[in-house]
């Protein structure tokens, strides 16, 4: 069967041809416009047959806690190859956002509205005495927001999910009670990769469930990445002669700690990081000068200041760096290869050409060494850190700012920031037949722009403000088809403001065109309350290195004045513990 895509524009629900102004409404919208701009119209895409369905598959892929430079495609020593040849299949994106950690990007990625109003204000584990009980900090996706699943299932997709779910662990609010059929899902946002453990003693073993039931057992051979796309995998083959368009969304949990990996593949990696961190990170830095992904311009940034320079290392201490990175890389080559064997069941059965197929990671990469902070709890459970278990299942490795100043290469600061490390990574998009192969965007993107982009190629209004009875918040986000199929260069204009906050205390950001300011309080980055903003402008400085607050305090004052609407339009609430 043939299909065209529907030209509409969801604005709010409702379907134009046409949009001659930006509306901006009372909220967060006040500086994202719902829809977007430079529609063509009477546009179509090209005609394409499917599987028994003129509306494509919409496919999903979400990596966990992986640097910007972590693929082959954005510079990384790392062989990527499966991942790669996907990027060139589509669009690549070198200006993609997130939130600066998991539930807050994927509150977003699947409502197309701001964290603070989907009800991730904060992470549930980090919700201050100041801000409990208030709207928006409930530390779960909130009835307030409608999901792409909900409406896509509503529109007669088959929804799935497997992997990480992470917005809500009780009664109403798990994955199957928010759009997805089938489902199996790990709840919590981190875990042991073999196994049920969890991620500290605070939740020592974590929730499983399929299909909305508890598992008491995990599959034999269970390892998070195989397990979760074997799923994903019989999920779409059980209703696969019903000859419906599938929505499938694949979260996994690698590469976040524990580094776990298959000894095989860790085997491949070791001796690869010996150089140490100060040569990988080079190394990654020229890379992305030979892709065109910096500036020929732009000069390796300084070490950051808690990193020590690793030939001041023991060479104890520079044997068991090495083999954390290397444990660190095989969980992404399995990953990809992973991956490919999707790719390869969804060409196998005639899928992947009516297929939108998406990867991204959910944040910056992390430099939070949590095996250090949780050794008691480890040492208590019987797990075996020596060098050489590390990597096992009865093992829990993780690293610090040394190694995550290579991964999120060539941006500053890591996840739980603000800054480019913590918010900025890969992203890309295929869709044969209508995404140009080979094609790059350079535009400000976000992760709020993923559900309307989605529900417009699936051609499913969103309902507006009300669903089923119920007051929810309208998309702020915009399509960016636009950009995916070449009508228009950028779909923010220059002077549209989009800001984003996390945590409640000194982290915050707003972009306008090429233009950034950032308040980053939170220690090792700032200076707590006392930090002022800083002006950036990213297309020159990616690097946030070049503080231009002085030379234009016009223009940074104007940004913290549309900085100071955005808090009081999502109810920003600041941690007090008093």
């Amino acid at each position: 069967m043939s299909r065209k895509i529907s030209p509409f524009v969801l604005v709010a629900g409702v379907a134009s041809r046409k949009i001659s102004r930006f509306f901006f409404l009372a909220s967060f919208t006040t500086f994202t416009v719902l829809g977007f701009s430079s529609v063509r119209e009477g546009a179509e895409a090209q005609e394409r047959r499917g599987s028994g369905s003129d509306r494509p598959n919409i496919i999903m892929i979400v990596g966990d806690d992986m640097g910007y430079s972590d693929l082959g495609a954005y510079g990384s020593e790392i062989p990527t190859p499966n991942l790669d040849d996907l990027a060139k299949q589509g669009m690549m994106f070198t200006n993609f956002h997130t939130a600066p950690a998991c539930s807050p990007t994927r509150s977003m990625l699947l409502t197309g509205v701001n964290n603070h109003l989907a009800g991730l204000g904060t992470m549930d584990h980090r919700i201050a005495p100041s801000q409990k009980d208030k709207p928006g900090y409930e530390g779960y996706l909130n009835d307030r927001v409608v999901s792409v699943a909900t409406l896509l299932r509503d529109a007669g997709y088959n929804t799935y999910m497997t992997g990480k779910w992470h917005l809500g662990e009780s009664e109403g609010h798990r994955p199957h009670e928010r759009g997805f059929e089938k489902t199996f899902v790990m709840l919590e946002g981190g875990g042991n990769h073999y196994n049920t453990y969890g991620f500290s003693g605070h939740k020592p073993i974590n929730t499983y469930m399929k299909n909305g039931q508890n598992l008491e057992k995990l599959p034999e051979g269970f390892y998070s990445t195989k397990t979760y796309t074997d799923e994903m995998i019989n999920f779409i083959e059980s209703d696969r002669q019903d000859g419906k368009p599938f929505f499938a969304y694949l979260a996994y949990t690698a590469p976040h700690a524990p580094f776990q990996a298959p000894q095989e593949y860790i085997e491949k990696y070791m001796g690869k990081y010996d150089a140490g961190w100060d040569v990988i990170r080079a190394q990654r830095f020229e890379n992305q000068k030979e892709l065109n992904l910096i500036p020929e311009y732009l000069e390796l940034p300084p070490r950051w200041p808690m990193v020590d320079p690793w030939n001041s290392l023991s060479a104890e201490e520079r044997r068991i760096q090495a083999k954390k990175m290397a444990i660190y890389a095989a969980m992404i080559d399995y990953m990809d290869e992973t991956v490919g064997r999707f790719l390869d069941y969804l060409k196998e059965t005639g899928e992947y050409d009516n297929s939108i197929i998406i990867f991204f990671s959910d944040n910056g990469g992390s430099d939070h060494d949590k095996a250090e902070e949780v050794k008691d709890w480890l040492e208590e459970i019987g797990f075996d850190n020596s060098y050489e278990n590390m990597g096992n299942g009865d093992s829990f490795v993780s690293f610090g700012h040394e190694w995550a100043q290579v991964i999120t290469t060539p941006h500053w600061a890591a996840k739980s920031t603000q800054a480019e490390g913590g918010v900025r990574g890969a992203f890309f998009m295929a869709f044969p037949g209508v995404i140009q192969p080979g094609s790059r965007s350079d535009a400000f993107t976000s992760v709020l722009d993923m559900t309307p982009t989605l529900l417009e190629y699936a051609g499913v209004r969103h309902p507006g403000t009300t669903y089923n009875g119920r007051t929810i918040h309208g998309m702020e986000g915009k399509s960016m088809r636009p950009i995916l199929e070449g009508w228009a260069q950028r779909i923010y204009g220059e002077n549209e403001p989009i800001a984003f906050e996390l945590y409640g205390t000194v982290n915050k950001a707003l972009y306008m065109g090429d233009w950034k300011i950032l308040k980053l309080g939170d220690r090792p980055w700032g200076r707590g309350n006392n930090e002022s903003w800083k002006l950036f402008n990213l297309r020159s400085d990616p690097r946030e290195l070049v503080d231009l607050s002085q030379e234009y305090p016009l223009l940074l004052q104007r940004m913290v004045s549309y900085y100071n609407q955005y808090e009081q339009s999502v109810g920003f609430v600041p941690a007090l513990t008093e």
